[in-house]
């Protein structure tokens, strides 16, 4: 009582009692008390304070622990006047009033998860407040911990790392301690994952159309891409042609047809069709394909050679160029050559089927003076007393 100041230094006290108050220290009305580098163990009081009962007396600890003191109303400590808790950041500890249970010092009680304290002398569990907007703050946060680049929190009071919220697919976030929602990836870019940190390159042979692709495209039949990050494909050019998807070139369009680039076809190839025929590649026109000439025909789709264009056989005829086959001789009318342009009247004294190649003649006993007859039937008898 009334003392000047006192401390109680490096050192372990253990076992004290008192049948009051203040197992440890009785202080009143005193200049101080000072406590540093000092285990507390299994002290006890029967009223109050099992190890400090303090009246009238400011104090500070630092470096103290308190553990297994006993009173009859379960305080440790009992003060009216401000201890000074040297408590590390991220910690907070009350001034005055009692003390129950198990503590040290400088550990304190710790800021909660989702609040931080980066100064000393703090007094109750807010400690500075909720934590930062783009931050975490874990039990006992002295500085919020900024949110990893590819996540953001938009509010305050983040308890952990879990608690950032993930960039969506389309989005990413290159910066730790992101507030706003993540950036769209721009056109020619992708993300296809949860939290990217950056979007990356369209591939050649597929583009990304809009800001936030989460899925590169393939670029059509009929176009190609060559480059990477782009955010569409380019149509194959007259003369060439792309049967597949996702390509970063085209194909030179072969012989025996034409490739046009038109929206239509997809810069598709087109064979020539039959009776036509082409020998050079790149073509990009429908009249690239030439015709077979008259007297000649071509059964074969997407020709390559003027040699597919075949000579019409005997008994038929080709009367203008481009044919698939070449016509047979109408009856009454023949061909014995190849390669012809039109057929013959039929002979007088003959008769020609369909198709015929030679005039074949009348019956015997029977003639004719015409050049259109088609079958024997039509050649007339002899009259009696003449023969044929």
């Amino acid at each position: 009582q009334d003392s000047g100041a006192v401390s109680i230094t490096g050192s372990n006290v253990t076992s004290c009692s008192a049948g009051s108050s203040g197992g440890v220290v009785y202080a009143f009305y005193s200049e101080s008390l000072s406590i540093a580098g000092v285990d507390f163990i299994d002290n006890r009081a029967d009223r109050s304070g099992s190890v400090l009962y303090l009246s009238s007396t400011p104090s500070s600890i630092s470096d103290a622990s308190f553990t297994g003191n006993t009173a009859g109303d379960d305080k440790t400590i009992q003060t009216d006047k401000p201890i000074d808790w040297d408590c590390r950041l991220g910690s907070w500890m009350p001034t005055e009033g009692a003390f129950k249970g198990d503590f040290s010092v400088p550990e304190c009680n710790l800021c909660p998860a989702g609040y931080y304290g980066n100064r000393s002398g703090l007094t109750n569990s807010s400690c500075d407040g909720a934590c930062k907007r783009g931050h975490f703050c874990p039990l006992g946060t002295a500085e919020p911990l900024p949110c990893a680049p590819g996540f953001y929190m938009p509010v305050t009071g983040a308890a952990s790392a879990e608690s950032c919220l993930p960039c969506s697919p389309g989005t990413s976030q290159s910066t730790a301690g992101a507030v706003r929602p993540c950036d769209l990836c721009p056109p020619g870019t992708f993300a296809d994952q949860l939290n990217a940190t950056s979007c990356t390159d369209c591939p050649a042979g597929r583009f990304c159309p809009n800001a936030g692709t989460i899925q590169p495209l393939d670029c059509a039949a009929g176009e190609y891409q060559n480059l990477t990050g782009q955010a569409a494909c380019m149509q194959c050019p007259a003369g060439e042609f792309q049967a597949e998807r996702g390509q970063t070139a085209c194909d030179t369009c072969l012989a025996g047809g034409y490739c046009k680039a038109t929206d239509d076809c997809g810069g598709g190839f087109t064979p020539c069709p039959a009776g036509r025929y082409n020998e050079k590649m790149g073509s990009s026109s429908p009249d690239a394909c030439q015709k077979c000439p008259p007297g000649t025909s071509s059964p074969i789709t997407g020709a390559v050679s003027s040699e597919t264009c075949a000579r019409c056989r005997a008994g038929t005829f080709g009367g203008k160029p481009g044919l698939s086959e070449c016509t047979d001789c109408p009856a009454g009318r023949y061909q014995n050559d190849t390669g012809a342009t039109s057929c013959r009247d039929c002979e007088k004294g003959s008769y020609c089927a369909k198709g015929a190649s030679a005039p074949l003649p009348c019956d015997a006993g029977t003639y004719s003076d015409k050049t259109d007859l088609t079958a024997a039937s039509q050649c007339t008898d002899a009259s009696p007393g003449h023969f044929a």
